[in-house]
């Protein structure tokens, strides 16, 4: 089985899966004022929340075909990937700030993808 083949598609569904969660957070800064249940409500009806489910369920989709094909074991942490979309994503889409810490934590999830795509040429 190459595995190599199906890393596109995990970076792909990494990608879903962080711009789901872009989504929910504009979803949930919109009402941020809003409380007790009148919250929920509003959250529910809310287009970037909804819309944001709506990616999420076709990210499960795609990460169920995944799971069908690559071990778990190598499967889950290339999720790290996501980790990575969503802190660049934050900082262009919501314009929040990188910490110094975040970029070593970038680097660490970056070398151990690296190692994990390195023996995914070998199986």
């Amino acid at each position: 089985m190459h595995l190599i083949k199906w890393i596109p598609l995990v970076i792909f569904d990494s990608m879903l899966e962080s711009v789901t969660h872009i989504m929910l957070k504009i979803g949930a800064n919109c009402h941020h004022q809003t409380q007790g249940l009148n919250y929920y409500i509003e959250i529910l009806s809310n287009k970037w929340v909804i819309t944001g489910i709506m990616v999420h369920v076709a990210e499960m989709v795609i990460w169920i075909l995944i799971l069908k094909t690559i071990p778990l074991s190598v499967a889950f942490p290339l999720t790290g990937f996501q980790k990575i979309f969503v802190i660049f994503f934050s900082y262009f889409v919501l314009k929040e700030n990188i910490t110094k810490s975040e970029w070593v934590g970038i680097g660490f999830i970056s070398s151990g993808l690296m190692i994990i795509i390195g023996e995914a040429f070998n199986r």
